[in-house]
């Protein structure tokens, strides 16, 4: 396989991390429920445990899939097609006859979401500088997307990642060593997920989503949207349309700050797990490698492309703190002009779209300082030979 599949199918085993110990040995309960009766029955089971840092951890990539599984849940029972932008809405899921479509769809896919996601921060904080190990059995994973409480083929994890053209190598034996380490790893990735979340919900989708869907539902009562050969399937300018109109106006700058929070953070636990990894000796079934280990999907990864990442991340961070600033397109770059990007996520202001391409909306933001120029992206790009933007998902 491809490692452009090969690197897919680890961004949806990153879901995995917790499944816990390998085919033929004695099962703890809370395995038994994760596989016959879901995540929620195996999160129950966990919680009630009080000792161990490997509990800790689990609970932690539990509730991570919980917050997953949720936004899957409200796609499903609202709106089965793909949406790029939102976290958890890419891939298709197949139609649900019994849906009733709700406007405020993405806001409580996202509001419930982070609910599981403050839970998984809370259990791996636990976890954290702690001395522990976990084999994780992907065969017991499943996503109740229907939520009627019964595994379907089509919930299984493996079949998510053949819909994600991302199925695992040929002789992958579906056991991965979570040690340590991975602990930071998981909570930078609950970070990630959580800062995406916040910026979602701070632009306030419903009122556009339920103002366009209104729209078109009395086009179609006058007697239907008409279909031409120029434009075949316009129902990609309703999406264009909700997005374009939910930008208008001021995000809550509550919102856009605690993003910029778990951005900041998402760096902080992933520059101490390569940290973690670095000083690695053992070499089993590994999740992440360092130079002298092998992960269990068999792809290496260097020091030269460790080391080129810890210098993307800290080009996100001298943007995310104001050092490094953003080229506007209507600014000589010689001027070395830029948007501060701490500075809008701090104070936002109208996010129109026809205002930012203009430079009303930018003009708040600009300041004289050094331009971020991508440098470091560039060169991550060459070390991973054009799959930089798969790596740098599995590395977070």
């Amino acid at each position: 396989m491809t490692i452009t599949r090969t690197i897919a199918a680890l961004l949806v085993f990153t879901l995995a991390s917790c499944s816990g110990e390998p085919a033929g040995a004695d099962q703890p309960a809370w395995t038994e429920a994760l596989a016959e009766d879901g995540l929620a029955a195996a999160e129950a089971s966990l919680a009630a445990q009080t000792d161990g840092d490997e509990t800790a951890f689990l609970l932690g990539g539990v509730r991570f899939l919980q917050a997953a599984e949720v936004i899957m849940q409200v796609r499903y029972n609202n709106y089965s097609g793909a949406l790029p932008l939102v976290p958890g809405m890419r891939n298709t899921l197949p139609p649900n006859p019994d849906g009733a479509f709700d406007p405020a769809f993405v806001e409580i896919a996202m509001s419930e979401a982070l609910i599981h996601l403050a839970g998984a921060e809370e259990a791996l904080e636990t976890a954290i500088d702690t001395d522990f190990a976990v084999e994780v059995a992907l065969n017991d994973l499943w996503l109740d997307i229907d939520g009627d409480g019964v595994r379907a083929d089509w919930e299984n994890l493996l079949s998510v990642m053949g819909d994600l053209n991302g199925g695992p190598e040929d002789g992958f034996e579906g056991i991965i060593r979570f040690d340590s380490a991975d602990a930071e790893w998981l909570k930078a990735y609950v970070h990630v997920m959580s800062g995406m979340a916040e910026l979602t919900l701070s632009v306030d989708p419903t009122p556009a989503i339920r103002t366009v869907t209104e729209g078109r539902a009395r086009l179609e009562s006058l007697g239907g949207v008409s279909e031409s050969g120029f434009i075949p399937d316009d129902t990609w300018i309703d999406t264009a349309a909700a997005v374009l109109t939910t930008l208008r106006g001021v995000p809550d700058a509550t919102r856009t700050r605690a993003a910029h929070a778990h951005f900041k953070k998402m760096i902080a636990h992933n520059r101490a797990f390569w940290t973690e990894v670095a000083a690695e000796t053992d070499n089993d079934r590994e999740w992440l490698p360092n130079a002298t280990q092998t992960s269990a999907f068999g792809i290496p990864v260097d020091t030269e492309t460790a080391q080129g990442w810890q210098d993307v991340l800290l080009e996100i961070e001298q943007i995310l703190d104001g050092e490094k600033l953003v080229p506007y397109w209507r600014v000589n770059p010689e001027a070395a002009v830029g948007v501060n990007i701490k500075t809008l996520m701090e104070s936002p202001g109208d996010m129109d779209l026809v205002l930012w391409i203009q430079g009303a909306g930018a003009a708040p933001y600009l300041e004289e300082g050094e331009l971020t120029d991508m440098a470091a992206w560039r060169r991550f790009a060459r070390m991973t030979q054009g799959n930089s933007l798969l790596f740098a998902v599995w590395f977070n």
